[in-house]
C-alpha cells in the first residue's frame, strides 16, 4: 500500500474514532450510570492515539526526519500528545470527565488539520 494512502486513511480513521469517542464521552457524562461507557471513551483514545502516533511515524519514514516540520504534522503531533495526555490523566484520576473536555479539543485540532492542510 502507498504510504501517503495510509497517511489519509489513518487520517480519517484518527478523525472518526475521535469524534465517536467524543460522543460517548458526552453521553457518558449525561448518564453517568451506563458503566460501559467509560470502557469504550478510553479504549477509543487508545486507538486514535496509535492511529496518530502511526501517521506521525509514517511521515517521519517517509521525509527523515521528525514529523513537526509543516503545520499540518505540528498539529497531529499537538494531537498525539494531548490524547497521551489524556490517558495518562484519566488513568490517575479515574474521572470520565477529562474525555469530556480533552475529545472535543482533539477532535477540533484533527479536523482542522485533515481539511485544512491535506494534500
Amino acid at each position: 500500500m502507498d504510504l501517503v494512502k495510509l497517511q489519509n486513511l489513518l487520517d480519517n480513521i484518527s478523525f472518526a474514532i475521535l469524534f465517536a469517542t467524543m460522543l460517548i464521552y458526552w453521553v457518558g457524562a449525561a448518564f453517568p450510570r451506563i458503566p460501559y461507557l467509560s470502557v469504550l471513551g478510553s479504549t477509543g483514545m487508545a486507538i486514535a492515539n496509535l492511529c496518530i502516533a502511526t501517521l506521525l511515524g509514517g511521515r517521519w519514514l517517509e521525509a527523515g526526519y521528525f514529523p513537526i516540520s509543516n503545520l499540518y504534522e505540528s498539529l497531529f503531533f499537538l494531537t498525539w500528545g494531548l490524547t497521551t495526555i489524556h490517558l495518562i490523566a484519566e488513568n490517575m484520576s479515574g474521572s470520565r470527565l477529562v474525555g469530556v473536555f480533552t475529545s472535543p479539543l482533539a477532535m477540533g485540532i484533527t479536523a482542522f488539520a485533515a481539511l485544512t492542510f491535506r494534500k
